[in-house]
C-alpha cells in the first residue's frame, strides 16, 4: 500500500488522529498524540498492507521552549514498495510514552537510548536502563539543558584542550522570555 493511501486509511480509521501532516521530498510526516501511538504504529505495521513493517529509526529532539519537552520520532519502512514514513509524538519532561518493544523487538535499544540520553520513559518497556552512560551517571546529556562538563583531557603533539564553557555560552542565558 502507498504511504498516501496508508495515511487516508489511518484518517478513516482514527478520527483527528493526525495533528499536522508534512510531505518533504516524497516522505511523509504525521505528527500524533501519544495516547494513541501503539495503536497507530500496529496499524501501520499490519502486512500485507499498510506493510511499514521495518521500524528504521526510533529517535529524539529535545527543546525548551515553549516547554521543555522531548520530539520522539518513529521512521518506518515498507519494504515492498520502498516507501517511507515518519510519525511523531511529544513528551512533557517526566511523561510516560508507550514502549513499542512488542511491536518490534529491535525497539528496545532504541528506547533504551532515548531514556539514557534524553531521559524519556517508555511505560511496559521490559528492561529499561541506561546503556551508553555508566549506570550511576547523573541526568540525560543530550537535553538542551543538560550543563556542560569540563574534563581534563591530554592531548598528543603539544595541542591545548578548549574549555567548552570558554567557547559555548550555557544554554540557559540564550533564551529570551516573552
Amino acid at each position: 500500500m502507498k504511504t498516501i493511501e496508508a495515511v487516508q486509511k489511518l484518517k478513516n480509521l482514527y478520527n483527528n488522529v493526525v495533528f499536522k501532516e508534512v510531505n518533504f521530498l516524497g516522505e511523509t510526516t504525521l505528527e500524533i498524540h501519544k495516547n494513541i501511538l501503539k495503536e497507530v504504529l500496529a496499524f501501520l505495521k499490519e502486512a500485507p498492507e499498510p506493510g511499514f513493517e521495518v521500524l528504521m529509526d526510533l529517535t529524539g529532539v529535545d527543546y525548551l521552549e515553549p516547554t521543555e519537552h522531548t520530539k520522539i520520532v518513529y521512521w518506518l519502512h515498507n519494504p515492498v514498495n520502498f516507501e517511507r514514513i515518519r510519525i511523531t509524538v511529544f513528551a512533557e519532561r517526566d511523561e510516560t510514552v508507550p514502549s513499542v518493544t512488542d511491536l518490534w523487538e529491535g525497539a528496545d535499544w532504541y528506547e533504551r537510548e532515548l531514556f539514557d540520553l534524553f531521559g524519556v520513559r517508555f511505560q511496559g518497556h521490559p528492561d529499561l536502563k541506561r546503556i551508553l552512560m555508566p549506570d550511576d551517571w547523573q541526568g540525560h546529556p543530550l537535553r538542551k539543558d543538560y550543563a556542560l562538563t569540563e574534563e581534563s583531557v591530554e592531548f598528543k603533539h603539544g595541542v591545548k584542550p578548549k574549555i567548552p564553557s570558554e567557547i559555548i555560552p550555557n544554554v540557559r542565558t540564550n533564551f529570551k522570555k516573552a
